[in-house]
């Protein structure tokens, strides 16, 4: 099971970008889901924390997270 699902990808110096891990493997790929930006690293950071252990919780409650089905 991954257990980050959603990681920041540095897009450049002032643009991070939030994406949802889409590959069965768990690495990070050109297909994965854009979810939000942001234009502070913390931030971004600080969102993905919040929603990964989101994910978590439910991860705990319902198993592991589905792939998406529109990809």
């Amino acid at each position: 099971m991954i257990e980050e699902r959603y990681y920041v990808q540095r897009l450049s110096e002032q643009i991070f970008l939030i994406r949802e891990r889409m590959s069965a493997d768990g690495k990070p790929g050109p297909d994965d889901r854009i979810v939000r930006s942001f234009d502070v690293l913390n931030d971004a950071y600080l969102y993905i924390d919040s929603v990964n252990k989101k994910q978590r919780e439910l991860n705990e409650h319902d198993g592991q997270w589905p792939q998406n089905p529109t990809h």
